[in-house]
């Protein structure tokens, strides 16, 4: 008997028992649905929060002010900004985060909505993970002449306008009862950044309220946002970039000595570095070991299940008694028989892995479309949970296999 005659055997007795074949797959199916959601959705879930920290700036330190107990005094300045560019150690770019809201009509479309304001210079753009998608960032010659021009996020230009490349477009931003048409010279992935920056919950009690519905994020030089908001440059927070080479975490500690050392408060929590890298291998760490745990709990339903399917094996053979003596008494070899029933526990949990498979992709994409966030299954994910439910048949089949084999053909042919 060749494989494939072993494989039809194996076949017609999973359709000849089909109830019973599928209630002993139940442990598989659910083991391999269990592990394939959780690592589905966990990935998906890992690799959303890492894209918000790295659409932050990954590469960069964000140099934070307490601003639950800072007076006027102890808020960073632009001339902070300068200094720590060029005087600390290992600093290599420095960029203002300067928060400001204000209205913004939509010139072409006459369209009402609140402007996020990020108050920046041109260095920010090297804490992006990428560069404009349409037009450009605006120069440093025009972070000097408080230019009036503007980053906009793609989310924002598509809430906006309808459509994403919107360069060379208007938007006349209105605060503290002052207005100025802004050209937008670029639009890039900030809208992720700006949220952060800003406060989601700022943005959600703007809503509560009665604002507009179509929220912009914009990013303009900071010496223009305050021309706007008319309001001096207390900064709570700058984006600090190191020099090749320099750790972050020695430059943003040098940058914060630097900003005590020029305010003349030495209190431990008035200004902190945070590293954004650092961030990323945490949730990286964190998911990675939430992940490996939850999925190991649920693959001990693939053990039940593998008992499951070696208790059903040994019934099968009980049941089979004499075609087993028949068969051996017509000359089949031990290694046959082993076969045949190795064959047919492979293809049990095989095809309980197939059905575990489908089910637990669809419900890592019905419970991660809840929370708007996209699963990541691999093809080497399902290839490894199919191998591994073949494997579990395999080892739990081996018992019953060699137990069928092992028969006496003369013992065998008398069973009733």
């Amino acid at each position: 008997m060749n494989i494939s005659e072993s494989l039809k055997i194996a076949v017609k007795c999973i359709k000849a028992n089909w109830m019973r074949s599928l209630l002993t797959m139940l442990g598989i199916i659910i083991g391999i649905t269990s592990v394939i959601m959780i690592i589905g959705a966990g990935t998906g879930v890992r690799d959303y929060i890492v894209g918000l920290i790295e659409d932050m700036g990954s590469n960069a330190v964000l140099i934070s002010v307490d601003a639950t107990s800072a007076t006027d005094n102890d808020f960073i300045t632009l001339n902070d900004v300068e200094n720590i560019k060029s005087k600390v150690k290992g600093v290599d770019r420095c960029s203002p985060m300067l928060m400001g809201f204000g209205r913004a009509t939509i010139d072409k479309t006459a369209t009402e909505a609140t402007a996020m304001i990020i108050g920046v210079n041109s260095d920010v753009q090297f804490a992006m993970p990428e560069t404009c998608t349409y037009g450009r960032f605006f120069t440093d010659e025009e972070y000097q002449a408080n230019a009036p021009v503007a980053i906009m996020g793609i989310s924002s230009a598509q809430a906006a306008f309808g459509y994403e490349d919107v360069t060379n477009e208007y938007v006349t931003v209105s605060s503290s009862g002052k207005s100025m048409k802004i050209r937008i010279c670029g639009v890039a992935n900030i809208d992720a950044m700006a949220n952060t920056v800003g406060g989601s919950s700022n943005m959600a009690s703007m809503l509560s309220a009665g604002t507009d519905q179509v929220i912009i994020a914009l990013f303009m030089p900071c010496t223009t946002l305050t021309q706007i908001t008319g309001a001096d440059a207390q900064l709570g927070s700058v984006f600090v970039i190191a020099e090749e080479g320099y750790d972050y975490d020695a430059v943003g500690n040098a940058a914060v000595n630097y900003l005590k050392s020029a305010h003349g408060n030495y209190s431990n929590k008035m200004y902190t570095a945070q590293n954004m890298a650092t961030y990323v291998e945490i949730v990286n760490i964190i998911m990675s070991v939430l992940t490996i745990f939850i999925a190991g709990v649920g693959a001990i339903s693939l053990i039940v299940g593998g008992i499951g399917v070696m208790n059903i094996m040994l019934v099968s053979v009980t049941e089979r008694t004499r075609e087993i003596g028949i068969r051996k008494s017509l000359g089949a070899k031990t290694k046959i028989i082993t076969l045949q029933f190795l064959t047919e526990s492979i293809i049990l949990c095989l095809i309980g892995g197939i059905i575990g498979v489908s089910i637990g992709i669809a419900g890592a994409f019905a419970a991660c479309s809840v929370i708007d966030i996209k699963p990541n299954i691999t093809w080497w994910l399902i290839a490894l949970a199919l191998l591994f439910s073949s494997g579990v048949g395999l080892f739990f089949g081996i018992y019953p296999a060699r137990k069928a084999a092992q028969m006496s053909p003369i013992d065998a042919l008398r069973s009733e």
